[in-house]
């Protein structure tokens, strides 16, 4: 299952955070700031339509007005208020005067477009504002965006006569303004962008000073976990950070005492056993020669058994006390050659295949080398039964050399693969568990590793060694 890092998921976690805050922010902002500027425009509308309405009733008066008929637009009062209305059209950032009745129907229009008498359809956006107007309140309408996309704004303000309303007035005025709102967003985008790398950037820098130590510590527990006898764990961080690598010291020196304190009991153990062994062999020897002829079968195999008992001892002495490596440059195929002529005799039934080129040398201890190789072969001839094909190859890389032990055996089940290195970890009835966990640790002594390449059941197990290369 895919897991995130923590570094990944604490510069994550930054973004998102600072991409909400940004964008809550500026969300707030662009709506605070065209609110205002709206209602500042529909201000600034209104009373520019309360001014014109004054105008109105100085130039010609609202009677006048209303008395315009289809066909009218080039009378007297039109010219007066064109006039008159002119300083505001051009210095008031108005665009347009409108003069109408509740009808929507058309006394003046400042840009000369709609005939006197004429519905203007767009008033019917502004129902309800007009409403309004006409109860006697100046009143600015919504936001309006034209066919051209230019947003615009109207203000309506009531034309009295005698105290009456007669007609409405309305201006209408471009919210060019509002494009202040649009350049706002745009350079508040270009801010989150920038918080965006800026949090990306510092997220890293900080998540890589706490998962650093983290990282450190996971190496380190790899490191123990694999048996590492000595591991730095001398960390600089936060006091979780030093108290936890603390702790693993702890525990590292706990687990390498427990560990010592083992191998001393097993020496101490095979030792108090190998000497009754020794005696045993010599005993069973002299007695061999002296049983009568039906006797000396059970005497050989009581030599044969104590045999297979100081092997196991000898195993036990040689994981629990390592002896030191001497490395040198060595030959692979003699050590292979050698070993197949000694094993040959004893299981006459297993081809033998190696493929390794004469010249080809490792830099390792030859005995340790030889004991390694000794070890894989003979798991590999018990796990034939004694009858199967060995195959044994060698390939140069740049600094290392594998060697690969190949059988025609079972194979080692997928449910025990991740055991078979482990001590005394055995399937079979007569064993110590210490041949492949033995392996192992010399591999490691030699400067190299050994694994299990790939083992499926009927077809065999391939283990792959890695030396440094002479």
């Amino acid at each position: 299952m895919f897991r995130l890092r923590i570094r990944t998921l604490l510069v994550l976690f930054l973004i998102l955070q600072v991409s909400a805050v940004l964008g809550l922010a500026g969300f707030y902002l662009q709506w605070q700031l065209r609110r205002q500027l709206e209602a500042e425009l529909a201000k600034r509308l209104i009373s520019s339509a309360n001014t014109a309405a004054h105008l109105v009733h100085s130039a010609v008066g609202a009677s006048a007005v209303i008395s315009l008929l289809p066909g009218d637009e080039e009378a007297r009062a039109i010219k007066s208020l064109q006039r008159w209305l002119l300083p505001l059209l051009t210095s008031g950032g108005i665009a347009r005067v409108l003069i109408f009745d509740r009808n929507h129907r058309v006394y003046f229009d400042s840009q000369r477009q709609l005939p006197i008498g004429s519905e203007y359809v767009r008033l019917r956006f502004d129902e309800n504002e007009i409403n309004t107007a006409w109860q006697g309140e100046a009143v600015a309408a919504k936001l309006f965006v034209a066919a051209e996309a230019q947003p615009f704004k109207a203000a309506y303000a009531p034309l009295y006569e005698n105290e009456r309303i007669v007609a409405l007035l309305g201006v209408e005025g471009s919210a060019a303004a509002l494009a202040v709102v649009a350049e706002t967003r745009n350079v508040l985008w270009s801010i989150a962008l920038l918080g965006l790398l800026g949090a990306a950037l510092s997220g890293l820098f900080f998540a890589r000073r706490i998962t650093g130590p983290l990282e450190s510590l996971q190496k380190a527990a790899t490191a123990i976990g694999a048996g590492a006898g000595e591991v730095n764990l001398n960390l600089k961080g936060t006091e979780e950070i030093t108290i936890l690598a603390a702790t693993m010291e702890q525990m590292r020196a706990a687990i390498a005492q427990r560990e010592q304190s083992l191998r001393l009991m097993l020496a101490g153990v095979a030792h108090e056993i190998r000497n009754p062994l020794g005696g045993i062999e010599l005993h069973a020897g002299l007695l061999e020669k002296d049983a009568p002829a039906e006797l000396k079968a059970r005497v050989r195999k009581i030599r044969v058994e104590v045999r297979r008992l100081e092997n196991i001892v000898r195993d036990f002495l040689d994981y629990a006390r390592p002896q030191e490596s001497h490395l040198q440059n060595v030959l692979l195929r003699p050590i292979v050659t050698d070993l197949r002529e000694h094993l040959q005799p004893q299981f006459p039934q297993i081809d033998w295949q190696i493929e390794i080129a004469e010249n080809l040398a490792v830099h390792a201890d030859a005995e340790q080398l030889r004991r390694m190789l000794l070890n894989l072969f003979r798991n590999a001839i018990e796990a034939m039964a004694n009858a199967g094909v060995l195959k044994i190859s060698a390939a140069p890389h740049a600094h290392k050399i594998t060697i690969a032990v190949i059988d025609s055996g079972p194979g080692v089940p997928v449910e025990l693969q991740e055991k078979i290195f482990d001590p005394f970890f055995t399937t079979r009835a007569q064993g110590s568990g210490l041949g492949l966990a033995l392996v192992r640790q010399l591999a490691e002594l030699n400067r190299g590793a050994i694994r299990l390449l790939h083992s499926s059941e009927g077809h065999g197990a391939h283990f792959q060694i890695t030396l440094p290369r002479a």
